[in-house]
């Protein structure tokens, strides 16, 4: 019997409690890395993001109707993040790429990826932005070989000494 074909779609409002569960089952890896009294704040933060943000698009990967993987698309945005740090951010934004450890190895953080790129150039913007942390050693990594070059514009400090670092990626190549 051949293998079901991932696919890549936007989600649903219905669809964004599933949505905010991959994400989780994913990001919980990172709990232990990270400063208890931080943790509990991130996660409330994602849920908020995921299940209320309307400015944020839900990307899915999905096979056999089930959530394998999920991104959220964000438009250029101006905003307070952490503390009294205002980031503007003229460029879309990849945020929470997020693969279970049980769908990894399998392409689906890099499909998810390329729609955003590709949604981006059909919009077009030159630049894909994304945020990533000290903990997300492997999605850094990834990020890099995919040609995401550090993007200190974006940066923040949620809370004191924990940084987050943004990146970009020029897509005028992509638009060609």
């Amino acid at each position: 019997m051949p293998q079901a074909t991932v696919q890549i779609s936007i989600a649903t409002q219905e669809q964004r409690n599933n949505v905010l569960q991959v994400i989780m089952a994913a990001y919980i890896e990172y709990a232990k890395q990270s400063d208890p009294s931080f943790w509990p704040m991130y996660e409330k933060s994602i849920e908020k993001t995921v299940l209320s943000d309307q400015t944020i698009t839900p990307i899915i990967a999905e096979e056999n109707g089930k959530i394998l993987g999920a991104v959220l698309y964000c438009e250029p945005y101006e905003k307070p993040m952490g503390g009294d740090t205002m980031v503007i951010n003229p460029y879309p934004e990849m945020r929470l790429l997020a693969v279970p450890p049980e769908s990894r190895d399998r392409g689906i953080a890099n499909k998810l990826i390329q729609f955003c790129e590709q949604r981006a150039v059909a919009e077009g913007y030159p630049i894909m932005t994304l945020h990533t942390t000290v903990l997300m050693q492997t999605a850094k990594q990834m990020y890099e070989r995919r040609g995401y070059k550090r993007y200190e514009n974006i940066d923040f400090e949620p809370v004191s000494g924990f940084h987050v670092w943004g990146y970009q990626k020029d897509l005028s190549a992509t638009a060609q």
